[in-house]
């Protein structure tokens, strides 16, 4: 029989401290992700979302060459979208439609599909392809004769869907020019 101390049976006093250890280390992987402000990619401030398998990181609208008065891209222009969707699961997907309220078209060219552990290079990504990729696939999305002007700083809605994970808005801001 275990013996008591101040009315608490001895278990009580070897598990409490251990309960506290593991309740305490419960939160040390909950920390909010840290973002290298100095990454050539551009990546600090891109989007990123996930919609079923599949993850999209570095999601950009392209930089402007010269933007002037605080204009990116001017209205009635076409831009490209840079992004990388990897698909981590096993079946196999396809970028079936892009969609924007800016845009009065969306042209997509290239390879869509993404079969199970592969990733889509969109645009001018400057990504590195994650290690163990089963394939890389490129295509390219231009949102052609924009409705509205583009600065740097908002951020704008683009809808990509899938045709087996669904769709996902994503809001874009404008790359970083100097990302290259």
């Amino acid at each position: 029989m275990d013996e008591t101390r101040n009315g608490e049976p001895g278990h009580m006093r070897r598990t409490a401290p251990a309960l506290l250890a593991l309740f305490l280390l419960a939160g040390c992987g909950t920390a909010a992700p840290t973002v290298d402000l100095d990454d050539p990619m551009g990546t600090a401030g891109d989007a990123v979302g996930s919609i079923g398998a599949i993850d999209i990181r570095d999601a950009a609208i392209a930089p402007a060459g010269d933007a002037e008065d605080g204009i990116a891209h001017p209205a009635g222009s076409d831009v490209e979208l840079r992004l990388v969707a990897v698909n981590s699961g096993d079946v196999a997907d396809r970028l079936v439609s892009v969609g924007s309220p800016l845009a009065e078209d969306v042209d997509i060219s290239g390879e869509q599909a993404l079969i199970g552990g592969s990733t889509l290079l969109v645009g001018d990504t400057g990504s590195a392809v994650p290690a163990g990729a089963a394939s890389v696939t490129r295509a390219t999305v231009t949102l052609d004769d924009l409705r509205q002007a583009l600065s740097v700083g908002p951020t704008y809605p683009v809808t990509l869907t899938f045709q087996r994970a669904g769709s996902v808005t994503l809001e874009l801001p404008v790359d970083n020019p100097d990302r290259g």
